[in-house]
């Protein structure tokens, strides 16, 4: 009986993504001697929070079978809107709002390219990467230097509450919005459908359309209050801000439980998964690994989900097929 449970449990991608970041944790608690310090705390928070948010909505798109490579951009977009907007000394209730339609407004455009006009994600989320990443390009050198953030602005990266920054408790509470959406909703249940069978959703009566539309609004909104938190956090826009962050969340959300083929995954299984590169990047930085060993290690990583995801989606099709 004790061996069917254990059996089951490891079964579960969230209990393997959370030995996972056990396993990191014990090894950086054994050769780390600054882990546990408090700035090293801090900035584990402010690395997992706004990656996180951004892996909820990627997650969602992995579930009904897609993916966005453009929240990078719109995470940097975000942020040097918030401070191009803060020049003309406009207040946070101001900026805020208008930042995240900015972000809702590319994830529209993402999900009316690929659920309306058909578009492949590759092609259209790359493409707009490229117009995101160029608009953000035009507006750096305005304010690249900026000290015009209000207090109460900047508190959504340096406030709070309980010795957690803010911006982890809008983690937590998205964590706790996502995981009762995906399992408790209609419209959460119809994800699941639309990614394990297309066909048999619209069977059913499902709206494929809009629910990969809604997907696509969603991540983009989430990539740029990503990116309004990560700007209060470091007091100025950078371009580096975003960079290579949709291969972060895609290699967590797979790692987490997610698949390329949908159908499956998780809000606790992307934040584990994005805990679990964090923690890996907090340990090349604390053993000070060089810089072309860490690409091969991420590098291996990415094979790996990538060919136990065609693995388990392989196996998965064959035991239907002698069904």
């Amino acid at each position: 009986m004790i061996m069917n449970f254990l059996k089951v449990l490891t079964r579960k991608n969230e209990f393997v993504s959370a030995a996972m970041c056990a396993s990191l944790v014990i090894l950086l608690t054994i050769r780390g001697e600054v882990f546990w310090t408090t700035g090293n705390m801090n900035s584990l928070q402010a690395s997992i929070a706004p990656t996180a948010i951004m892996a909820f909505g990627m997650m969602t798109l992995l579930i009904c079978g897609f993916f966005d490579l453009s929240i990078g951009s719109t995470m940097l977009l975000a942020g040097i809107l918030s401070g191009r907007i803060a020049l003309t000394g406009a207040p946070s209730y101001v900026i805020i709002p208008l930042v995240l339609l900015a972000g809702l407004a590319v994830g529209c455009l993402n999900g009316f390219l690929v659920s309306v006009l058909k578009i492949n994600a590759l092609i259209a989320t790359i493409g707009t990467q490229y117009i995101g990443y160029g608009l953000a390009m035009t507006q750096i050198s305005t304010v690249r230097v900026l000290g015009k953030f209000s207090e109460d602005f900047l508190i959504l990266g340096e406030g709070r509450f309980l010795g957690m920054y803010y911006m982890t408790w809008i983690m937590l509470i998205l964590l706790v919005a996502f995981s009762y959406f995906f399992k408790y909703t209609s419209t959460g249940r119809q994800l699941f459908f639309v990614g394990g069978n297309r066909e048999a959703s619209r069977l059913m009566g499902f709206n494929d359309v809009r629910i990969i539309f809604s997907a696509y609004a969603v991540t983009g909104f989430l990539a740029s209050l990503a990116g309004i938190l990560a700007v209060a956090r470091i007091q100025s826009p950078s371009q580096h801000m975003g960079g290579n962050v949709h291969m972060t969340c895609i290699i967590a959300c797979v790692v987490g439980g997610g698949s390329f083929s949908g159908g499956k995954g998780s809000a606790i299984g992307a934040l584990l998964g994005v805990a679990f590169m964090s923690l890996l990047t907090n340990m090349f930085n604390l053993l000070e690994m060089r810089t072309h060993l860490q690409n091969i290690i991420v590098g291996l990583i990415l094979v790996t989900v990538i060919v136990m995801d065609g693995y388990l989606n392989l196996k998965k099709l064959r035991e239907i097929g002698r069904a």
